[in-house]
């Protein structure tokens, strides 16, 4: 019996994921290049930075903040930025304290000191699918192959 590869993209969750062509293996790259293009800092630094200039702020639930270090990332960052539509009192705290959310990716971000700071709310899955990738195509970004 032969064994054959499932089509493009045929896990369970219907996305392309597992999928290990050239074409989705080229936008998984491109993704993380946006990523490792941040810098990434603990927030219990910042939150320890922030106490002494800022009233507190509550941070999201990863460890990591993130901070777009050219600036047209950061202004195109800024340019999907929405307000924070509460569905439980976490998103409230986020919210009141002047976080908004990038577009529909789930990353939350505030501005600090001139600094667009990026963070994700959650823990135990995998932010590069769930989160970094929505940005990518939210940025409207052509860094892969495409054909």
């Amino acid at each position: 019996m032969e064994h054959s590869q499932p089509p493009h993209g045929a896990d369970v969750f219907a996305s392309h994921a597992s999928c290990d062509c050239r074409l989705c293996q080229s936008k998984r790259d491109a993704v993380r290049r946006l990523v490792d293009s941040f810098s990434h800092i603990p927030t219990r630094w910042l939150a320890e930075v922030a106490a002494g200039d800022f009233e507190p702020v509550e941070w999201p639930m990863w460890g990591t903040a993130f901070i777009p270090k050219e600036s047209i990332d950061a202004d195109n960052i800024r340019k999907l930025l929405t307000e924070i539509v509460p569905t439980d009192d976490e998103q409230q705290i986020f919210a009141e304290q002047g976080w908004s959310e990038v577009a529909d990716t789930g990353i939350y971000a505030i501005e600090l000191d001139g600094e667009l700071i990026l963070g994700i709310h959650g823990a135990g899955y995998d932010f590069y699918e769930s989160h970094w990738a929505p940005l990518y195509e939210a940025l409207g970004y052509q860094w892969h192959e495409t054909q």
